[in-house]
This record gives C-alpha cells, structure tokens and sequence, in this order.
C-alpha cells in the first residue's frame, strides 16, 4: 500500500506500534520540568557549593591571621627578654626583680607607709567585734611606739 499515508506511530516490524515514539510522547510533557531540575543542579554544584566553600575558608584565614599576629608578638616580647637576658646587667636585672637578689652594700626600704584609713562602720553585729578588733590593733600600736610592749606576733608563743 504505497501511498497510504500511515500514522507517525505505527511502524510495520512490531505490529504497527512504534513504541520509542510512543515513550517520546508521553515524556514530552516532562522534559522542561527534567531540564530545568537539571539546570538548578548544575548552578547549585559548580556556584553554590563553592561559594561556600571559599568564604568558610575566608572566615578560617582570618582567624588564623590574627592567631598568626598574636603568637608574632608573643615571639617577639620572648626575643627582647632573651636579648635582655645576654647582657650582664639584664642578668642582674632580672634576679633583682624575680628573685629579689641584694648586693652585700644594699639594704631594701619600703618606700610607701600604709595609709591612715578611719574605722567608719555600723554599730551593730557583726561590725562591732571589727571595730572592738580595729581599736585594740591600734592600743597595741601605739603601746609599741612608746616601748611599753612588744609587737604581737602570733607565730611566737
């Protein structure tokens, strides 16, 4: 039958049935949907993913900068110590101000006396027995001053 005009599905070997062309067609109303599904997985893999990845590592590299300046200056005050500590006189320094080292010739003079500070406090428990404590420490001092009695010390029987 040559010049019957067939229906596009049919096809001679199967029946009249051409069932890639029939797959096609219902899939047709899914191939956008498939595509643009695929165009989104594309964008989020090769845009999303490591634009992420680049500001954690950011993030990651300023910390570890300023981590970097903090242990630069703690090396850099450790090198002046120990350039300190090369010379003769920063060795002296430093068993002076740590160990609290003397010379024979030397004697250690408090240079600051401790302040008068008034007992100003409420006349009621528990404040009372401080103030009863505050004004015997005070007879006692004023005993010593004048050589009538020697200075409490309460490690000494």
């Amino acid at each position: 039958m040559v010049g019957v005009p067939r229906h596009p599905l049919c096809s001679r070997h199967n029946g009249g049935v051409n069932f890639p062309l029939v797959v096609a067609n219902r899939l047709r109303p899914f191939t956008m949907p498939i595509i643009v599904i695929g165009v989104i997985a594309l964008i989020v893999t090769f845009f999303v993913v490591p634009v992420r990845t680049w500001t954690s590592q950011r993030d990651l590299l300023d910390s570890r900068s300023t981590q970097y300046g903090v242990y630069e200056e703690v090396n850099d005050a450790l090198q002046d110590e120990v350039d300190a500590l090369t010379a003769p006189e920063g060795v002296r320094q430093a068993i002076r101000s740590q160990l609290g080292y003397l010379l024979p010739n030397e004697r250690r003079i408090p240079l600051l006396a401790l302040p008068e500070a008034p007992v100003t406090l409420p006349d009621r428990w528990p404040y009372n027995l401080v103030v009863g404590i505050v004004n015997l420490r005070e007879m006692q001092n004023v005993g010593v001053e004048r050589g009538n009695l020697d200075t409490f010390n309460p490690l000494q029987p």
